[in-house]
């Protein structure tokens, strides 16, 4: 994402990267892609959960792909009760949020919103499960989120986008620039839903694997861009529409998209219907016929099986 960051804004070097990592292996290996493409990088080798090496680090764009769910297969959980009771990434606003401690979504959520600037905007992938999840602290950091006005936008996609994982994922972007500053239009109170759960196709050769093209990400990202900096986008059922923070309320604080575009308007059907009932019956007497004909050849079959002991195929 760093490599790509640099050269969407065609090598420029304006731009500045920082991260940590908690496996060594990928730690290197992050800091030899930046070498080779001759960018600086302040990158930590240590734990993200526990010990933030990058706490006085404030950003103005935040880009991640966090693991999944971690914590919920093993016995011992993620390790919620190792972060300090005081860690300021628990603060938000005038409320002091708790830990699931089966599930680490909502701590890396809660660990991109305090890396951000007062005017910063983070995008960053999740489970679909975090959208909606009822556990009691995975709702409250959810409900918390919306209820201060962070949630900027959500993007549902669907499965198989990953090589490692066929399970769907959503979108995150979280704002601390809904005000209408520094060029952007003023969003409090409205959240963009979009519902990508039917773009994409295998990739060609592939069984397993999915690709947006680059049209299906550029339809998506040109609604986003009229949310930001013009104006409400016009809501094209099944596919992205704007709430407000109080219909969000209303259904308990579910950030799915599939709840506020509706249903995709279906095709019209021009065929007059008194042409097309008289056709689908026919068409239903040729299966009935087709399908007594093959009863008939069954029975045949099976009758000259008790016979001779012989079958004909």
């Amino acid at each position: 994402m760093f490599v790509q960051a640099d050269e969407f804004t065609r090598h420029n070097h304006e731009l500045s990267f920082i991260g940590q990592e908690s496996k060594d292996f990928t730690y290197r290996l992050c800091r030899m892609n930046l070498f080779i493409h001759g960018l600086d990088g302040k990158i930590e080798l240590g734990n993200s959960y526990f010990n933030d090496l990058l706490s006085n680090v404030k950003a103005d764009y935040l880009l991640a792909n966090p693991p999944f769910n971690d914590g919920s297969k093993g016995e011992n959980g993620w390790g919620a009760e190792r972060v300090p009771p005081k860690d300021p990434r628990l603060q938000l606003g005038e409320r002091r949020v708790t830990l699931s401690p089966r599930n680490a979504n909502t701590m890396w959520i809660l660990h991109f919103l305090y890396h951000l600037k007062s005017t910063g905007t983070a995008g960053f992938v999740m489970a679909t499960g975090e959208l909606s999840n009822g556990e009691t602290a995975r709702r409250e950091v959810r409900q918390t989120l919306v209820d201060a006005d962070f949630v900027d936008c959500i993007v549902q996609l669907s499965g198989q986008l990953f090589a490692n994982t066929q399970i769907p994922c959503a979108l995150w972007f979280l704002s601390k620039n809904r005000g209408g500053t520094g060029g952007f239009r003023r969003r409090k109170g409205e959240i963009l839903f979009l519902d990508g759960r039917k773009l994409g196709l295998l990739i060609p050769g592939s069984r397993k694997q999915k690709e947006l093209a680059p049209e299906e990400v550029e339809r998506m990202a040109a609604v986003y861009r009229t949310f930001r900096r013009t104006g409400i986008p016009e809501a094209v059922p099944g596919f992205c529409r704007v709430a407000t923070v109080e219909e969000v309320r209303t259904h308990g604080y579910s950030l799915t998209p599939g709840r506020y575009v509706g249903s995709p308007e279906s095709d019209e059907d021009e065929e007059p219907f008194e042409e097309k009932m008289p056709r689908l019956v026919a068409e239903l007497e040729r299966q009935f016929a087709e399908g007594r004909e093959l009863e008939a050849a069954i029975r045949g079959n099976v009758s000259e099986w008790h016979k001779t002991g012989e079958i004909e195929v």
